[in-house]
């Protein structure tokens, strides 16, 4: 537990280390100081703070006053005691029977039933009070009977109670919390002055409670930027004593979480979780410090698909955490996954088994072909023809929700650029890629298009200077270690990742350690689940394919620019492609595999081959293939493939 060792004689006893002749504190100081050593004495006596209505119900009956003159007097006196109980969102029952007896009091005297109710509510609540915060003694057992002790003479020891001297220790370590926090972070002139500590509760990995600050003088913000005091004020780091905002969106206060061990060290694999998207498009991701599931939202109901970005320094894990998403994608019926990469390299298990695009001019090509392809699909979704749940014809959607019945089914398309900067600072691509991105990550969410960019930093800089990409970005903010101060906060992250630790306590190098801003509003410290083997998901069958539709819109865009090259190389003698070059061309594509290949596998090869070849004469001459025999149609995972007869004659020999 962090900080749990019992407090120092300079620690527990300030006041008498200091001569009376040059003091080290003020008077304020050294009361606040004896309240927090003595914070459990106090607690105990504050039932007896309520007896003091009993004299002063007797005074007010004795007044020559009118009954509801005194009842009115009497219920002003007990109405501070309420208020506090409101705002403090506790004891209000106590501080309302207070108020009601005291008013009945004054006005008909506090003696006869009236005083035996009074007592009997009083004894009622002071009992519940001292058995809710009585600390039980810890019994400890006497030495063993001595050997030569009679066999047959019984064993009289007491038995230790593990829960008592459970509760007993908890009780110490949350008592040592509480004086902390008054002698080193509260007090006057502390990180935290004038703020107040709720009791620490205990929860599955050490404790938990609020700070209040005193509403319009502190900010969440301003609290969470002593994290590093706080941290240090109970000799420990950032990972075991955490700062973050209270979830029921007030201002004025922060959690506070101390923690017995860095839970986040052990590293959690995807395989052990299995993992899925799930029909509200959230999947888990990893785990916030305190072990609750971390998710990612790759689309909503009501937005359709969602934009991400990651940021932070090289070896701090981005490519094995954006591996993560990819698996996440690859296996979902929701979306199909598209590797960009300028850079090259980046996740070669994933280059030969998704549709890729490696260096700057192919991912610059595969830019303009998705901008082409995702402005289609936002003019047909606009325009589809459906049946609301009334039974009333409707006609367009306003987004893409991923696996819509209404729209057949069709999935998202998650475009993931890595090294991103790389495409968008290029000398040549730059300016125009910029364009295109910026104003894709405004429109194409409504054609099913996602985009996931990952940089070393989130600058306008490294986006190409666009201001309008970064801030589509943010609905999903994963920010790792960088050695840049302030990147996450152009981000929307409230915490800086260069305080981020680039190694764990017992050594191990802090990959996927990150803070999280996204679906889940906490923007707090996680880390991702990571894959053992992502071979082993890569080859899996992909959860889902392109969209006709979708695949049509492709073929005419490849068209368009196949028509542009037959302009450029008409004087040049070449031929265009026949029938029969087009089920060579297949039959070579599939050879060459030496697997069944899914139709866009199939069109992917024969492209590269043969980049002027016509789309539709492609699929042709695949159907012709299966008819005449020379192919074999099959399906695998519920995706159709295609087989080359002699691959398997060959295979079988």
């Amino acid at each position: 537990m962090v900080a749990t060792d019992a407090p120092s004689a300079q620690d527990s006893t300030p006041e008498t280390a200091v001569e009376p002749a040059a003091p080290v504190y003020g008077v304020r100081e050294r009361l606040s100081l004896w309240a927090g050593q003595h914070a459990h004495e106090l607690t105990m006596v504050v039932p007896f703070a309520w007896l003091l209505f009993l004299p002063l119900a007797w005074t007010l009956a004795l007044l020559p006053l009118p009954a509801s003159l005194a009842a009115l007097v009497a219920a002003g006196v007990a109405a501070w005691p309420l208020v506090a109980a409101v705002r403090l969102g506790r004891g209000v029952v106590r501080a309302l029977f207070a108020l009601v007896w005291l008013a009945v009091a004054a006005s008909a005297g506090p003696d006869g039933v009236v005083l035996a109710g009074g007592v009997a509510g009083w004894w009622w609540w002071s009992s519940a009070w001292w058995r809710a915060r009585r600390v039980l003694p810890v019994e400890h057992s006497a030495a063993p009977p001595a050997p030569e002790a009679p066999p047959a003479q019984p064993d009289l020891t007491p038995e230790l109670d593990p829960e008592a001297e459970a509760r007993a220790r908890q009780a110490q370590e949350i008592r040592h919390l509480q004086e902390l926090f008054t002698q080193r972070l509260s007090a006057p002139g502390k990180a935290l002055a004038g703020t107040a500590l709720t009791r620490p509760e205990p929860i599955a990995a050490g404790y938990r409670a609020e700070i209040h600050a005193v509403p319009g003088e502190k900010t969440f913000k301003e609290l969470l930027a002593q994290g590093g005091k706080f941290a240090s004020a109970y000799e420990t780091t950032t990972q075991l004593a955490v700062l973050e905002q209270v979830a029921y969106g007030n201002d004025s206060r922060v959690m506070a979480t101390w923690l017995r061990d860095d839970t986040l060290a052990q590293v959690r694999r995807f395989e052990d979780v299995q993992p899925r998207i799930q029909p509200d498009g959230r999947a888990h991701i990893g785990y916030f410090y305190d072990l609750q599931p971390a998710h990612w939202s790759f689309f909503t109901a009501s937005g359709g698909v969602r934009h991400g970005i990651f940021s932070g320094d090289s070896d701090m894990g981005k490519s094995r955490s954006v591996e993560s998403l990819t698996a996440l994608a690859h296996q979902s019926e929701y979306l199909v996954p598209v590797i960009i990469d300028p850079q090259g390299g980046s996740m070669p298990v994933w280059n030969d088994v998704l549709r890729s695009a490696l260096g700057e001019d192919e991912a610059y090509e595969e830019l303009c072909l998705w901008d082409y392809v995702l402005r289609k699909q936002v003019q047909h979704i606009a325009r589809v023809p459906w049946v609301d749940e009334d039974g009333d014809e409707r006609r367009g959607k306003n987004c893409l929700l991923p696996g819509d019945p209404d729209l057949g089914g069709m999935p998202g398309v998650l475009l993931i650029f890595e090294e991103a900067p790389e495409l968008l600072m290029h000398e040549v691509h730059g300016k125009r890629a910029v364009a295109k991105l910026s104003g894709g990550a405004k429109t194409w969410r409504k054609g099913g298009g996602g985009i996931i960019v990952v940089a070393q930093a989130p600058d306008s800089r490294e986006l190409g200077g666009s201001v309008t990409l970064r801030a589509q970005l943010q609905k999903n903010a994963c920010a790792l270690r960088t050695t840049t101060p302030g990147a996450a906060y152009q981000m929307g992250i409230p915490h800086d990742p260069s305080t981020l630790p680039p190694y764990f306590k017992d050594g191990t190098p802090a990959q996927g350690l990150a803070y999280l801003n996204g679906v889940d509003q906490r923007a707090t410290m996680m880390r991702w689940l990571y894959l053992a083997k992502p071979k082993l998901i890569a080859r899996q069958p992909a959860g889902a394919q392109l969209h006709p539709i979708t695949l049509g819109f492709m073929h005419d865009y490849l068209d368009s620019k196949k028509g542009r090259a037959t302009q450029r190389t008409a004087g040049s003698g070449q031929t265009p492609m026949t029938a029969g070059d087009a089920k060579a061309a297949v039959l070579d594509a599939l050879t060459a595999a030496g697997r069944p290949l899914e139709v866009g596998e199939v069109m992917q090869a024969v492209l590269q081959a043969r980049p002027t070849a016509p789309p539709g004469e492609v699929l042709s001459a695949l159907n012709r293939l299966s008819e005449d025999g020379r192919v074999w149609r099959s399906t695998s995972g519920g995706a159709e493939t295609f087989t080359s007869v002699a691959t398997v004659t060959t295979v079988t020999q």
